[in-house]
């Protein structure tokens, strides 16, 4: 006899999703999260002190109304909670702000364009593919440092097929939308009301098989299940599998991590300048991007979060980088934040990877999600968690 009929490692966005999943099918569904707080790269902060009442993203800033795998699980009243973000501008900065449009090679631009129409993607990188329709000197002024922003890490080895897949959108909510208090509402409102268990703080140490379910270790604890899914990152999954799922393990090892260091700024309106705008790429700069949180105006502050390369500036360095960047004494920072993250670093023909793992994963009552499947952003990670529960309810039928 098991303890819980499913139990979930990770509470960021593909844990909750899975719990939530599991708890209306009527699973007995146990949640475990190693950190004290939900939601993973649902990282808005939420500001005590001078700011109190403002937030910033410090992960993830964005959601659409394509992500069907999510808001398919919220009720009319939770999605009645989205709120649209306002739509604003991205610029470029080179040493100067910039239009986007200044950036692109216009001459090389638009001969290649065509070949949007009949070269694949499958197989290649973002380097190959979009140096081929875009042009090759669009690519390199432009979209790759683009690429970098959107992706948070060095993007040319990127697959190709797995950024802007086209996805059906939901034409009844916002396309774009956060929540009240930012992003992180979204982990609560999947952590409530569902009737899964959930435990923050505790750390899985071992895995264990027992006859056709599982054994959990954490300290002196222990839990049993008939189903395991584990919506860790891809190394942290490695290391739980480690003896009971060699192959698996093999595969995992394969992804890596790129770190990226994210420091939020919040300053009083009334000190900038700056227009207002949704974002800034960063050419050839100590950060990959800066985010603005205008899309979400307040009427007392402004909030940016820079997200800087890693290793390359200390913290008194970025928080100068800043001053200068925004023309602003360091004193008027009114409120500062920071996380550092740690994404998969994928490569060009992931797809077949990916084929790998599930067909390791045939019959077993183990599931595999995260953001190194179908690529980073929240719906993939949603939509992966969906595909993964749907094979464990076919092969518990």
């Amino acid at each position: 006899m098991f303890e819980y009929d499913l139990i979930v490692v990770g509470g960021g966005v593909s844990g909750l999703t899975f719990a939530r999943r599991g708890a209306i099918q009527g699973w007995r569904t146990l949640l475990l999260e190693a950190d004290k707080r939900l939601g993973g790269c649902l990282a808005s902060h939420r500001y005590n002190g001078p700011a109190e009442g403002y937030w910033t993203e410090l992960a993830a800033h964005t959601a659409y109304n394509s992500y069907g795998a999510l808001l398919e699980l919220l009720s009319g009243n939770e999605l009645g909670r989205l709120q649209p973000r306002q739509k604003l501008p991205w610029r470029v900065w080179d040493g100067r702000l910039k239009s986007v449009f200044a950036h692109l090679h216009w001459p090389s631009l638009i001969p290649a364009l065509p070949r949007l129409l009949f070269t694949p993607k499958v197989g290649l990188n973002l380097r190959e593919y979009y140096a081929q329709v875009m042009g090759q000197r669009s690519y390199d002024s432009l979209l790759r440092h683009a690429f970098a922003a959107v992706l948070a890490q060095p993007a040319d080895n990127f697959p190709a097929d797995l950024l802007f897949r086209k996805k059906s959108r939901r034409k009844d909510l916002p396309r774009s939308y956060t929540l009240k208090g930012g992003l992180r509402g979204l982990a609560e409102m999947l952590a409530e009301g569902a009737g899964q268990k959930i435990e923050t703080g505790v750390a899985v140490e071992r895995i264990e098989r027992t006859g056709e379910g599982f054994r959990l270790h954490a300290g002196t604890r222990q839990w049993t299940c008939r189903r395991l899914a584990l919506a860790v990152p891809a190394w942290e999954a490695a290391r739980l599998l480690d003896g009971e799922f060699p192959d698996l393990t093999h595969h995992l090892e394969q992804i890596h991590p790129a770190e990226v260091e994210s420091l939020a700024v919040v300053v009083r309106k009334e000190r900038l300048a700056l227009p207002e705008l949704a974002g800034v790429i960063g050419v050839d700069q100590d950060f990959y991007s800066v985010v603005s949180r205008d899309v979400v105006p307040d009427e007392r502050f402004r909030g940016f979060t820079f997200h800087f390369r890693p290793g390359r500036l200390s913290r008194e360095e970025k928080l100068a980088c800043i001053a200068t960047w925004l023309d602003l004494p360091l004193g008027h920072l009114v409120q500062t934040a920071e996380r550092t993250s740690r994404l998969p670093a994928l490569q060009a023909g992931h797809l077949a990877w990916v084929s790998e793992v599930d067909h390791l994963l045939a019959g077993e009552q183990l599931a595999l999600v995260g953001n190194y499947f179908y690529g980073v952003s929240i719906g993939d990670c949603a939509e992966r968690s969906k595909a993964e529960f749907e094979r464990l309810c076919g092969s518990a039928a």
